[in-house]
């Protein structure tokens, strides 16, 4: 890795369906230092990681989003929790990557 380039650390908050993939993505992507994975579940966060990862795992998000280390989160939580944790994660000053899916009633 170029070690000239700055690196930024991210978390991914959710280990459910799609937390695993920006995990991964992360975790291969030069210039970017996967810091925590954030789950309720703690346990499914650890072996999502597998036992060999330096990844902090931690249960809560205030935890994750005081973190100085912690630039940008990458959010996977159920979607009807993403507008609470996007506005924590913004008020923090952190960076956001958040995909809502899209619901099939309105049409654009």
């Amino acid at each position: 890795m170029d070690t000239s380039r700055p690196v930024t650390g991210i978390a991914v908050i959710g280990a459910g369906y799609w937390g695993p993939n920006l995990v991964r993505n992360a975790q291969a992507t030069p210039g970017i230092r996967l810091e925590y994975l954030c789950d309720l579940d703690v346990e499914r966060a650890r072996q999502v990681l597998g036992d060999y990862s330096t990844v902090r795992v931690s249960s809560s998000v205030d935890e994750v989003l005081a973190d100085p280390a912690v630039s940008a989160v990458a959010i996977a939580t159920p979607a009807g929790t993403h507008h609470s944790v996007v506005l924590r994660a913004l008020q923090a000053g952190k960076h956001v990557l958040v995909e809502k899916p899209r619901g099939g009633t309105t049409g654009s």
